[in-house]
């Protein structure tokens, strides 16, 4: 099972170390080469000023040379070595060669004006680095035109320098950086870590609550709703749907608490009337009269109960499914098929007769109607009339029923018009009805994807059956 916490914990820690490893090492690098470099660059400046020392007069080569502002090379503190070589061989070199085993330094090949500086190990077994530069020494203008410049064949003869210096401490100064550098990756992984596993917790903290909440609500409770203390931007909007698909749960809820103590009432009534005929016909065998009501009330009972159970299933067979729309119908033709066959003293017409073919399902169509129809007959008063319309509307085709009321509706009492079982008379006196025609006209709506509106004006209510 995948895990938001430690996905996040991980991609985190990952990307924020990886960058902060990125600027460590890259810090480190630079570090290193500036160091090396500048080691190098004292080398080149002490090589140069040694240069700078010999130069050629009329006697031949000079090395004006003290050890007594130079005291590295005399060998008394941190000693350094140089070298110098003429063709000939060894020109000069400083005192400190002669306090070791290995008084000479290696000679390396260059070409004049040439620079190169390598790792080498120190006559005193120290480890340390050596440049190396081949050079002319500087010669006074008189001694060059009195020596080459009026001697065509005379050539000045070029140097080569060797001066050896000590990088341990240079060496050390790098490991102590690269030890840092790794105990300072070590303890920011560690922290960036900790870091991380805080911070995701602390910012899940109210998704924990939040399940913790859901966990702990009860959808029986009619007040009960998930509040947050402290709202998350992030988390209203979840909270909010949260709470609406509770609320239309808990009325889905109590409307089937109330269905399921409806079918018991409804049951219940008929049950109770033939355990009294039962008990009657049984106490008084001998009653003729009694025994030829039986025989029919029983019957009687028995389709009712029939009918209840019939619509029950026909309701619960629709409810959330799709039918099939693929017969050809003319909404008129289907409309005065219907009702052509019952009672229509009390029905009038406003057909309109230009409306075209619709492709949907007549058991539907002809079950809606005559559920609204027989509504509107059953609960308007005598005497008054229920108008039955189509017309067109756009795209859509609509039915109407229309009838007057006996007494208007509260919204309350029209919020529940297509509850199973609802009935306005909570007495439940009518032996014909059962509160089943509107949510069977409403459930057979919905599986051919059209419409069932209800509005009300006064004592006159209306349902439209709009067809797509």
């Amino acid at each position: 099972m995948k895990s938001i916490r430690s996905k996040l914990v991980v991609t985190l820690s990952i990307a924020i170390t990886g960058l902060v490893l990125s600027i460590l090492l890259a810090t480190d690098i630079a570090v290193d080469s500036w160091i090396d470099n500048e080691f190098n660059r004292g080398l080149q400046s002490k090589a140069g000023m040694l240069m700078t020392l010999v130069h050629e007069d009329e006697q031949g080569l000079a090395f004006n040379f003290s050890s007594e502002f130079m005291p590295e090379f005399d060998g008394k503190v941190e000693p350094e070595y140089f070298q110098i070589w003429t063709e000939a061989g060894v020109f000069t070199r400083s005192k400190s060669l002669n306090l070791f085993k290995v008084k000479t330094l290696t000679l390396q090949s260059l070409d004049v004006g040439e620079s190169k500086i390598i790792a080498a190990k120190l006559p005193d077994g120290r480890d340390g680095r050596i440049i190396y530069t081949r050079f002319f020494p500087q010669a006074e203008s008189h001694v060059r035109a009195g020596n080459y410049e009026s001697n065509k064949s005379a050539v000045q003869m070029p140097l080569t320098l060797a001066y050896a210096a000590s990088s341990e401490e240079v060496d050390f100064i790098l490991w102590l950086i690269d030890i840092i550098f790794v105990v300072t990756t070590v303890t920011v992984i560690v922290f960036i870590r900790l870091f991380v596993r805080k911070s995701v917790d602390s910012s899940l903290a109210p998704l924990n609550q939040l399940n913790k909440d859901i966990s702990l609500l009860s959808i029986a409770d009619k007040s009960a709703q998930i509040v947050i203390k402290e709202p998350v931007k992030e988390l209203q909007p979840i909270v909010e749907s949260l709470n609406a698909f509770i609320q239309e749960n808990r009325q889905l809820y109590f409307r089937e608490k109330r269905l399921t103590s409806d079918i018991a009432h409804e049951l219940k009534t008929p049950i109770a009337e033939l355990i009294n005929m039962a008990e009657v016909a049984i106490r008084f065998p001998k009653e003729q009269q009694l025994n030829e009501d039986f025989k029919p009330e029983v019957l009687n009972i028995s389709q009712r109960l029939k009918s209840i159970v019939s619509n029950l299933l026909l309701l619960h067979k629709y409810s959330d499914q799709v039918l099939p729309k693929n017969e050809a119908c003319d909404l008129n033709q289907v409309t005065m098929r219907v009702l052509e066959n019952g009672d229509t003293s009390r029905l009038e017409f406003e057909l309109d007769k230009t409306l075209p073919a619709i492709i949907s399902n007549i058991f539907a169509l002809e079950s809606i109607i005559t559920n609204l129809v027989n509504n509107a007959k059953q609960y308007s008063p005598e005497g008054t009339y229920v108008l039955i319309k189509t017309k067109r509307a756009g795209s859509s085709i609509i039915l109407t029923v229309r009838n007057t009321l006996l007494t208007a509706l509260s919204k309350e009492e029209m919020s529940q018009l297509f509850d199973p079982l609802w009935q306005k008379d909570t007495a439940r006196t009518s032996n014909d009805n059962f509160g089943l025609g509107l949510s069977i006209a409403n459930a057979l709506t919905k599986a051919i994807d059209a419409e069932l509106l209800v509005e009300q004006s006064e004592q006159t209510i209306t349902f439209s059956l709009i067809l797509k």
